[in-house]
């Protein structure tokens, strides 16, 4: 998924000012001015893709999983296909199977960076074994992009980050650490993501990362929320568009207002890998910008802020009962 071209579509949000989306669909970019095409070939490819990876006796990296995984990414950022992706994300038995096909690209991109933490902490050399991970470039790309994004749209450094969903392999949090100076909290579910991930950071020497199992729905589990200056949201993290909504409301409520939250998204046949957020309908949170890769980087980028509310001072914050991380 490295990055090859240049184009990004940069929208940058001043107010609820697009036509909104269905709550539970997938929202495209859509090319309402291109000549209607057959998009059974398309969709045909979806179906058989989603069955081939459903066969599978397991998703852990071996060639001819990799196979359907590289077919299915390439599917999704070819700007041909996108150009029907309306009508593909729209049709009933790709909208039935959506759930399913972004489970397992979730189960298996977890297996992937599983094998590769491994594989790199394990290694004589982890400096040299980490960038032969093969969507390391890809990864750097799309940190650079988030890093400028939220650069230009605060005045203050970003120096404290918590990062949800950090997986096995957490390569941002390492490039937001070495590249920006960041210190950043880990946060998983997965015991085993956070104990690769801190086993990671170790080989390699990065102090900057601190690591926790925990859910951040837990009222019970104390965050220092008022510290932190930029929280990611992972791709991954909420697969459905309820569980989304509910830790975006979550981070709203509980974030000290001016904290500036980054929410990986998608955009057109990109929302078969990951779910689509919607940037006209986050609650809790008010959108300021949104970039659209029309690379070879998957994600898109969606960057808000927890606004003021009536009646709640700015130091009155939930949850400053413990520390993060």
């Amino acid at each position: 998924m490295a990055s090859t071209t240049s184009g990004v579509a940069v929208d940058h949000h001043l107010g609820p000012h697009l036509v909104s989306a269905t709550r539970h669909g997938v929202r495209s970019c859509g090319h309402a001015e291109t000549r209607p095409t057959d998009v059974g070939p398309v969709i045909a490819q979806v179906r058989a893709l989603h069955e081939a990876l459903r066969a599978r006796p397991h998703l852990s990296p071996e060639p001819a999983t990799n196979e359907l995984f590289e077919r299915l990414v390439s599917l999704a950022v070819d700007p041909a296909a996108a150009r029907e992706a309306d009508a593909v994300l729209r049709d009933p038995a790709v909208d039935r199977l959506l759930p399913s096909l972004r489970r397992l690209c979730a189960e298996g991109e977890f297996e992937l960076e599983r094998s590769w933490a491994r594989r790199i902490a394990e290694h004589p050399d982890p400096r040299a074994e980490l960038t032969r991970f093969p969507y390391h470039r890809n990864y750097g790309d799309l940190t650079r992009l988030e890093h400028h994004t939220v650069a230009g749209l605060t005045p203050h450094p970003v120096r404290r980050v918590l990062f949800i969903g950090s997986g096995p392999l957490p390569l941002t949090s390492l490039l937001l650490a070495e590249r920006h100076g960041c210190e950043v909290d880990n946060l998983d579910r997965e015991p085993d993501a956070v104990r690769l991930g801190a086993d990671l950071a170790a080989a390699l020497g990065c102090g900057a990362l601190r690591f926790r199992v925990g859910d951040v729905l837990d009222e019970r589990d104390g965050y220092d929320w008022a510290s932190y200056d930029l929280v990611y949201l992972a791709a991954l993290a909420g697969l459905d568009p309820d569980a989304k909504d509910r830790l975006l409301d979550h981070l709203g409520r509980h974030l000290r207002p001016g904290t500036l939250v980054l929410a990986r998204s998608a955009h057109s046949l990109r929302g078969l890998l990951y779910p689509v957020l919607d940037p006209d309908d986050l609650p809790g949170l008010r959108t300021l910008a949104v970039v659209h890769p029309y690379t070879d980087v998957v994600n898109s980028v969606v960057v808000a802020e927890v606004p003021e509310r009536k009646g709640r001072r700015a130091d009155a914050v939930p949850g400053r009962s413990g520390g993060a991380g």
